[in-house]
């Protein structure tokens, strides 16, 4: 199965997933996802599967994502498919890019800003009608100490950290939400605005694709929440 997806995903994510949203034929981002239906026990479904999981949840709808491809430097980019091989594209444990959906996140990315404790996130999306649009942000950064956290398959005490962003074009501001692991700064899961004014979506993960023996041991303060983020 996995060296199946891999195929897959090398030979036709972008193509195949694209066509897929450019026909209208799917539903709004979420409501594609494997599972979602009333009183499914989505932990229990992850509890069952020996592959990495994710529980999502993105305007009103729950669905459990398993990971069909990991890649880049240290593993960081992770892919995860729905049944109908609607995609979520995580870098370093953050929604990088979609596919398969009406609307569309082309690209999420960060850059450094000379100030410290700031830096910048860059988006660009196309929306159900096929107009694509970008817009960057002033970002910065606030973690709290360590709490215990509920997860699906697991309890850990993790950092709420909150990223303020203050988008240019738009002249709004958002908020998004990372728990993350103190030490290795593991992000477990999130609750964010895919874009400006554009659909929430929260995750968390079930089981994890990364080990002990890859820790990254990045307790030297550097956050793998975004490239070049100063620490909090």
């Amino acid at each position: 199965m996995a060296v199946l997806l891999r195929w897959w995903l090398t030979g036709s994510l972008v193509a195949g997933l694209t066509a897929c949203a450019q026909g209208g034929q799917l539903t709004p981002l979420g409501a594609t996802l494997m599972g979602g239906g009333s009183g499914e026990d989505l932990p229990a479904q992850a509890e069952t599967l020996p592959y990495a999981t994710l529980v999502a949840e993105t305007q009103g709808n729950q669905a459990l994502l398993v990971m069909a491809h990991r890649t880049g430097e240290q593993g960081r980019d992770t892919y995860w498919q729905a049944g109908d091989r609607a995609t979520l594209h995580l870098r370093d444990g953050v929604p990088a890019s979609t596919a398969g959906f009406e609307a569309l996140l082309l690209g999420r990315w960060h850059s450094a800003e000379a100030r410290p404790g700031h830096y910048r996130v860059h988006a660009q999306w196309r929306d159900a009608d096929g107009t694509v649009w970008q817009d960057e942000a002033e970002a910065s950064l606030r973690c709290e100490a360590a709490e215990p956290v509920a997860l699906p398959l697991t309890r850990l005490a993790l950092e709420r950290c909150t990223e303020r962003l203050d988008w240019k074009s738009r002249s709004t501001h958002s908020q998004g939400v990372y728990w993350r692991e103190p030490g290795s700064l593991r992000i477990w899961g999130g609750d964010m605005a895919l874009w400006p004014d554009g659909p929430r979506l929260r995750w968390q993960v079930a089981r994890p694709w990364w080990s002990e023996a890859e820790d990254t041991g990045r307790d030297d303060g550097q956050s793998p929440l975004p490239d070049g983020a100063p620490p909090p």
